[in-house]
Parts: structure tokens; C-alpha cells; sequence
């Protein structure tokens, strides 16, 4: 019964009426649902838009702050419904994701308080259970709130941290110093627009003005890695940190040109989702493109089609916006040469200690490249992944118990350690988190980051051989956190995407001494999405590569529209789960372990590394130990 439970309530939703309304139907503090073009409804407040740094909302518009994920939109005044009136059928108990679930219980919790309800203690099912039942007042059902449409003092606070964001993206480094100062100790000052005017008019190049802040009165110290144009130190940090950045479904977050947040318009290619906001279009392309963009739909962004340059207008990409190398190159200040250290012994096995260790990518590896290994010694806590590692690994690899445990003693019974690999939990560090706790809060997963650097430090100390080590997490994390993680390593993360070698999109920062990890240099692989689908199934691609694959199922859909990746005999389909262990890299079956259901398999691949990309980081310690093939040889040296 559940699809045809599915199928009436998108009945239901398609009867909304579209009729442009009266805005002042739903003032400033009003709980509604809204929604940017064909995607999903999503639970929000009217807020205004002065209050978030939207000084010119256009006619027939509205400022909506969107629960769980923090931001504000412009949305159209056909794309709004009361909360309460349609939460029976715009809300969608089976996504589990957790920013929307956070954005429905916030706006459960909201309603609940002006119905004189204390909510702020509720548990989720608590909430969920109040709305389903009618949002009761005292056992008596209302229509109207009965206390006023106030904005919440959170909310609040969240609008002014927005609009600080937005005012301080508009301006360069320069500017903002400028700012303090008095208007009068600067009069050679341009703004942005003359210095685009004069770019439009030929008497500047766009190399010497910042894409993302308009403006040329400040220090350039990069180019854009897709547009013609160059970045202040401002922009480019704010780049870094945002240009791997995906919300829930999959979109880019943040604009493409000047990585700031605010209404913006999607690109409709699946692979792509980048966005570009309003300010970048209005100031850098053509006369008209605006509304061009806006009736045209599907549309691809400037990257993914040859638009006329009357609509394109100062959006040129570089004929070499695809080179990894370029953007690799953002995230390593200085030059990344890990230290080889020249052989004092014979080759022997590889030792590893693999910490967060969970489906045994480094194992799985290591065997490919046929280094033998004398041991591989592991921390995990996830039975279901350590019960796929012994499946596929058998007595090879040594459970050693939790990275909290092992102190001094056990690490030093273990014996002497070539390679320490890792990579702790993103979660709480990942810009697609909105509540994220960081590095610092001992609550969080963020912390076991400073685990893993504990364990490194005292093999350094009380091991006598060279120890090479190498540690993971996402591309899509906060400047600051980035830079903490540097300084405590000691040297600069390289950024690899899985895309470079595999069908799918999955950008990490590596930071480490593997000798060549800096090497970004990539072998002429691409393999498609359709090289991974099972033949003579009659199965199509219908991407060339995916996107991040997460442990939420609804990572398997791509592009704004949500769509399946592949077509069966005619008919949208998900990736089989044989398909996506061959996306990463793992042999089919890899994860069918015990009777762990399909969901579940996909969460431990959400959680892995791309086998692809740790290959190529690991193949150049085929030069200092052992391999298989050494081993071969010895034995018909022997033999004759």
C-alpha cells in the first residue's frame, strides 16, 4: 500500500491551487512550506528579507528561511503553503535525512510553543506524534495560533549571521579594511561596478579583478578555477572551503563564481548541480540573461553548454576548467613532496595499523598491488563492517578493538609499524551539516581526529623505523578545521577526487608522507557509469558519473529532479548494490555479508574510500616492500 499511499498524496500536492496569492496572507513569522522549482517541499518561516541581507525581493516573492539547513530563499508566491494546513501531505516520514528531519521537528516545536504547548523538551517522536494527531491545543483542534507570529530569537540570530555573510562575500579584502576607515581617507577607492565597467568597456582584464568580490582594488593571489577571473585571499578562502559543498539532495550549496549563499538558479545536468546566484548573474552576464535562465528550463549552466555570449556576457569558463590539477592545486600551499627515504634494509613485508578502519579498503588495497603483508592490524567498532572484513579477509587481519583504547602498552605490543592509515568521522565536520560540532566538542565524532594523531605520535616516538602514514576526511569542511587539521600535521592536505578515476564524484583531502602523494598527475582513465553497470542486463546509464554516494538511500538519486541513474528495459532504476561495490572499486559481493539488508550495505560504502583513489596513493609503496611478485622470482632464483 505504500506506493498507492505515494502516489494520492502527489495527486493531492498537484491540486494545490497556483493562483498568484496575497503575501500578506502569510506575514513575517508565518510557518509554510515552500519549495524552489520541481523540488521537493521543505518546511520554512517568512522572514524579511531586509532582516537577511535581500534588500530587492522582486514582485510576487517572499523571503523564506528554510528549517534544518539555515539558509533563506526568494521563493514565488505560488510556491507557498500554510505549514499546518498541508503538513498531512507535504510531509515525507520516509526521508531520514537528518537536515530535513531536523527541519520538520524545529517547525513542529515552533507551531507547538504558540499553542501554549512546552515543547522544547519534546523528543522527536513526541513532536511527530502532536502534528500527526492534528496539532492539538489543550485536546481541542484550532485554526489559529494563539500566541503572535513572532520570528524565534534563534531564527533571528541566524538571519544576522547570514546577512553578515552575504555583506562580507560582496566585499574584498581591501574594502573591508577600507570600511573602518573614513570615507574621505580613500577617494581613489573604486567599486565594483566601475571596474566591471571598465572590463566590459576593454580597459581592464578580467585576470586582474576578483570574479567573486567585482573588484580590483585589492590583492589577487589565484585565478578562478572555472571562470576567467581572478580571487582575492577572501574569495579564494571562501572557495576552498565551499566548492565541495552538497546539501542533502545533492546540489551545490554555494554559487560557483563567488561561493556565496543565496537564491540561485540550478543547473539541470545531473553530474553537475552546480548554482549560480543572482548578484553574480545580474553583474557578470549578458543584458536579459536573467530572465532568459529563468524561463529556460532544462538549463545547463555556462560550464555544461556553449551558450550565446550575449548570455553569457563576463561568465567565460577556462578552456581548462576540467583539469584536476587546477583545483587539486588550491588546497596545497606549499609543495607537497612527501620524504623518500632511501632503503637501509632489505625489502621486507608491510606492517600495517589501519585505524576507522571499516570495510578493509586499505586490505583490499594492498592485495591488488600484491605487497605482501606481514601484518594488518585494525580498529573498528562496527560489527557489521568488521563481520564484512573477516568474510572477505579471513584470519589476515587482526581486530584490535575501539582507537580509544590503545595506549602506549598495546600499541607497543604490537610490534614495529610501517604504514598508519585512517580517516575519522566527517560528520560533524561537513559543511552538509548544520549542526555540526566540530573539531573541539568532545560530544561529537569530530574529536577523534586528535585520536588518530595520538596514535601517530607515539609510534613516532617509541618506534625505531620510518613510519609512513596517511589520514582522510571530507573536501566540504570549514576553513578553520582544515587549517587545525594542517597545523597538527604538519603538512599541507591534497585534494583527490574519486571522479578522476572512477564514475563517481567524491572529493577527499589526503594529508600524509606516502611518497608521491602530492602527485596529482592522473593516468588517462575515465570510467563512465555505464563501464560499471552489470552487461547483458539490458541496463542504460543515464549519467556519465554520480554523485557523492552517502549513507542516506536517497544519495543513489542525481540532479535537481531527483532522477534514477540508470534505465532498465525502459523503466528509471536505482544501482543494483553489485553495481555500486564496482563503482568504488570492491569485488561484486564485497559487502554481502551475513543478512544484512540492502540499505545497510550502502551505508558501509558511504562510509568507505574510493579503492581507486587509495591505490593510487599506496602504489608507490611497492618500492620499498615486498611484493608478490618479488617473491615469485626469488623462488625460481632459487629453484635453478
Amino acid at each position: 500500500m505504500a506506493p498507492l499511499k505515494i502516489r494520492w498524496k502527489k495527486k493531492q500536492l498537484n491540486k494545490i491551487p497556483r493562483k498568484l496569492g496575497d503575501l500578506l496572507e502569510f506575514p513575517v513569522g508565518s510557518l509554510v512550506w515552500g519549495r524552489l522549482g520541481n523540488s521537493p517541499w521543505w518546511p520554512g518561516m517568512m522572514v524579511d528579507g531586509g532582516e537577511c541581507g535581500m534588500s530587492a525581493i522582486p514582485s510576487g516573492h517572499a523571503c523564506i528561511f528554510w528549517f534544518g539547513d539555515s539558509r533563506v530563499s526568494m521563493v514565488l508566491s505560488t510556491s507557498i503553503i500554510d505549514f499546518k494546513e498541508y503538513y498531512s501531505l507535504c510531509f515525507q516520514p520516509s526521508r531520514k535525512s537528518r537536515t530535513y528531519v531536523s527541519g520538520i521537528i524545529q517547525a513542529i516545536k515552533i507551531c507547538a510553543e504558540r499553542l501554549g504547548h512546552n515543547a522544547e523538551q519534546w523528543k522527536n517522536e513526541e513532536a511527530l506524534g502532536w502534528a500527526k494527531a492534528g496539532f492539538q491545543q489543550n485536546g481541542v483542534s484550532v485554526l489559529e495560533e494563539a500566541t503572535s507570529k513572532s520570528v524565534p530569537d534563534a531564527v533571528c540570530a541566524d538571519l544576522h549571521a547570514i546577512k553578515e555573510y552575504i555583506q562580507s562575500g560582496q566585499r574584498s579584502d581591501g574594502c573591508m579594511h577600507r570600511d573602518q576607515q573614513s570615507s574621505q581617507s580613500s577617494p581613489t577607492c573604486l567599486s565594483p561596478s566601475d571596474d566591471l565597467k571598465k572590463v566590459k568597456n576593454g580597459e581592464m582584464d578580467m585576470e586582474k579583478m576578483c570574479i567573486g568580490c567585482k573588484s580590483s582594488n585589492t590583492k589577487i593571489v589565484g585565478q578562478h578555477p572555472y571562470f576567467k577571473g581572478a580571487l582575492c585571499k577572501t574569495c579564494m578562502e571562501k572557495l576552498k572551503e565551499n566548492v565541495f559543498a552538497f546539501g542533502d539532495d545533492g546540489i551545490h550549496i554555494y554559487c560557483a563564481i563567488c561561493s556565496n549563499p543565496g537564491e540561485v538558479f540550478i543547473c539541470s545536468k545531473p553530474e553537475c548541480s552546480k548554482v549560480y546566484c543572482n548578484h553574480c548573474i545580474d553583474l557578470l552576464a549578458g543584458d536579459g540573461a536573467m530572465k532568459w535562465i529563468h524561463e529556460k528550463e532544462p538549463w545547463l549552466c555556462f560550464l555544461c553548454d556553449d551558450a550565446l555570449p550575449s548570455v553569457c556576457g563576463l561568465i567565460k569558463p577556462r578552456p581548462d576548467w576540467m583539469n584536476c590539477e587546477k583545483v587539486s592545486a588550491l588546497f596545497s600551499v606549499n609543495d607537497v613532496t612527501s620524504p623518500v627515504p632511501p632503503p637501509s634494509r632489505p625489502k621486507s613485508g608491510l606492517r600495517v595499523l589501519s585505524l576507522f578502519d571499516g570495510i578493509s579498503t586499505g586490505m583490499v588495497v594492498l592485495k591488488m598491488l600484491r605487497i605482501r603483508i606481514e601484518k594488518y592490524y585494525a580498529s573498528e567498532v562496527d560489527k557489521d563492517a568488521i563481520n564484512v572484513s573477516r568474510l572477505n579477509h579471513g584470519g589476515m587481519i587482526e581486530h584490535i578493538g575501539a582507537i580509544e583504547t590503545l595506549n602506549e602498552g598495546k600499541l607497543s605490543a604490537l610490534g614495529p609499524i610501517d604504514l598508519l592509515l585512517g580517516g575519522s568521522p566527517c560528520g560533524d565536520l561537513s559543511l552538509a551539516n548544520p549542526t555540526r560540532k566540530g573539531l573541539y566538542d568532545t560530544s561529537g565524532s569530530g574529536c577523534l581526529f586528535f585520536e588518530f594523531y595520538r596514535v601517530l605520535k607515539t609510534l613516532q616516538m617509541t618506534s625505531n623505523n620510518y613510519i609512513y602514514w596517511m589520514f582522510e576526511n571530507t573536501a566540504a569542511m570549514p576553513c578553520r578545521i582544515r587549517d587545525d587539521i594542517t597545523r597538527f600535521m604538519g603538512t599541507d592536505p591534497v585534494l583527490i577526487d574519486a571522479s578522476w578515476f572512477s564514475a563517481q564524484h567524491r572529493a577527499r583531502l589526503f594529508w600524509g608522507n606516502v611518497p608521491g602523494l602530492g602527485n596529482t598527475v592522473i593516468p588517462e582513465v575515465n570510467i563512465k557509469l555505464q563501464d560499471c553497470l552489470l552487461p547483458s542486463m539490458n541496463r542504460r546509464a543515464m549519467v556519465e558519473k554520480i554523485r557523492t554516494v552517502t549513507t542516506q538511500a536517497n544519495s543513489l538519486r542525481q540532479g535537481k529532479h531527483l532522477t534514477f541513474p540508470v534505465e532498465m528495459n525502459g523503466n528509471a532504476d536505482t544501482l543494483w548494490m553489485t553495481e555500486l561495490e564496482t563503482i568504488f572499486g570492491f569485488p561484486i559481493h564485497y559487502t554481502d555479508a551475513g543478512n544484512m539488508s540492502i540499505s545497510r550495505r550502502q551505508q558501509l560504502l558511504g562510509k568507505a574510500w574510493s579503492v581507486h583513489v587509495v591505490k593510487h596513493i599506496l602504489q608507490s609503496l611497492k618500492l620499498y616492500f615486498e611484493c608478490e611478485s618479488n617473491i615469485c622470482e626469488k623462488t625460481e632464483k632459487m629453484n635453478s
